[in-house]
């Protein structure tokens, strides 16, 4: 076991060497709760395309098992389909409003004009 946590050290640090300076400079040492944290949090879109595809490939080879999961599915109260769509909503959108601030990336705030000063209109469609 020792062999390879120093092979995949090894690797890890080889792999740091190719990314940029700015990338390596977010990546601090982590342990084996953060890489597994990491893992996990990399699963959910993989395992919805996964997923999505399974059910294209459960319907055309067994048509029986697929309409029998689709009655199941259909038979779940529209209770829970809220709660899913709202665990699914908060964890992309939480995604993606971090990777928002990572990148510093914000919305710019509009333009205005000096006191005294009109806006000049839009050309007419004329």
């Amino acid at each position: 076991m020792p062999k390879l946590i120093d092979r995949s050290a090894t690797i890890a640090a080889a792999l740091r060497g190719l990314l940029s300076p700015r990338a390596t400079a977010r990546i601090g040492p982590q342990g084996r709760y953060d890489r597994l944290i990491d893992a996990v949090n990399r699963l959910p879109r993989p395992v919805l395309v996964y997923g999505a595809v399974a059910l294209f490939l459960l319907a055309l080879i067994r048509p029986d098992l697929f309409d029998r999961g689709m009655a199941s599915l259909d038979r779940m109260p529209e209770e829970l389909w809220w709660l899913i769509g709202a665990i699914l909503a908060g964890h992309f959108g939480a995604r993606e409003a971090h990777h928002l601030r990572a990148r510093g990336t914000a919305v710019a705030p509009p333009k205005t004009t000096a006191p005294g000063q009109q806006k000049a209109e839009p050309p007419s469609p004329d």
